[in-house]
């Protein structure tokens, strides 16, 4: 467990997420901004979840990746896709387990918790925190969420997510929210 001094600080960037999302960047385009912040908001609610100072590099590829199918599928129903997307970098970030990569993105909108493993779960949960705005923080007091977002500020991703989502409901009434797991 790492020291309170050093949980206190805010990760900006990290290799893994800036060449991947570099890699992406003509795909996300002006929302470029808005899906890297969500993912270091991730990424540091993640590590305040854990108590520690760093994530494996497994959890860093799992969020550079975790949304992206919505980019590079074009597609609300982009947990596969964005799954995929971690055989393009395992070997070149030496990712020793990819299936674990996988097992984070596939269930970061899982509706149950993911009891049998910590790092899925605090994924599901720190993707939770963002999306909800903060409201649904677990332990992670109202002031690391504020001091997060000052440094990684939204950026409207909440509005490109719901406008998405809109549009994909609209076209697939049936099937409004693909994303989402039991």
């Amino acid at each position: 467990m790492g020291s309170p001094a050093a949980r206190s600080l805010i990760i900006t960037s990290h290799p893994i997420v800036d060449a991947v999302l570099d890699r992406y960047r003509p795909q996300l385009g002006d929302e470029y901004d808005a899906y890297r912040n969500h993912v270091l908001r991730g990424f540091n609610y993640q590590l305040r979840l854990l108590g520690v100072d760093s994530l494996p590099d497994s959890a860093a590829l799992a969020w550079a990746i975790h949304d992206l199918g919505v980019w590079t599928a074009k597609t609300m129903d982009y947990l596969e896709p964005s799954a995929a997307l971690a055989d393009e970098f395992v070997e070149k970030f030496g990712i020793a387990d990819p299936d674990l990569v996988h097992r984070m993105v596939m269930d970061h909108h899982r509706i149950r918790p993911v009891q049998e493993d910590r790092l899925v779960e605090t994924f599901r949960i720190a993707d939770l925190v963002d999306a909800s705005h903060g409201l649904l923080r677990n332990q992670i007091p109202r002031a690391t969420v504020h001091s997060v977002v000052a440094e990684l500020p939204y950026e409207h991703f909440h509005r490109i997510v719901l406008t998405g989502v809109i549009r994909h409901s609209l076209r697939h009434p049936l099937h409004p929210a693909p994303m989402m797991r039991w």
